[in-house]
């Protein structure tokens, strides 16, 4: 984390302690692209260095995008320590959650779907039983290799290596 990333930071939550109201501005300031809130917006360019310039000057757009970047990354790190995840992160994480429940939902439609197309083909109970174990270990293995994924995608000291 840079040193502006937590002059900010500090300042900012000491202002968001004084209220509620402050603590929800500040959480509407970051998604707006630091505009919107004066105090805010000030405390950032105070805390990047970006209040000794002029805001026609040409560089200026220049120096506002990286220290917006420098923020943002200070902000994950900060949340990695915190144990916490970005939204962005969480959200993705959890939309693929969705659909690999979902296709485990259709699967085992398909399998017992099989099993009764399997006994009415005279297959036998024993056959169709050794195929559907080793179908179950196979999804069972294919679902703990998804599961040690998820855990090591939303483990931050992995992601910090």
């Amino acid at each position: 984390m840079n040193r502006h990333f937590l002059e900010f930071w500090g300042k900012a939550l000491l202002q968001a302690a004084k209220s509620q109201k402050q603590l929800e501005d500040l959480a509407k300031w970051v998604p707006r692209g630091f505009l919107g809130f004066q105090d805010y917006t000030q405390l950032f360019k105070n805390s990047y260095g970006l209040n000794d310039m002029a805001e026609d000057n040409p560089d200026y757009l220049a120096l506002w995008k990286n220290a917006e970047k420098d923020f943002r990354d200070s902000f994950r790190e900060y949340l990695c320590l915190l144990g916490g995840v970005p939204r962005e992160e969480y959200v993705a994480l959890a939309r693929k959650y969705e659909e690999l429940k979902e296709k485990v939902k259709e699967q085992a439609e398909a399998i017992k779907l099989l099993r009764v197309l399997a006994e009415e083909k005279g297959m036998g109970l024993e056959a169709t039983t050794l195929e559907f174990q080793q179908l179950i270990k196979k999804q069972g293995e294919q679902f703990q290799q998804f599961l040690k994924g998820l855990g090591e995608s939303s483990n931050p000291s992995d992601n910090s290596a």
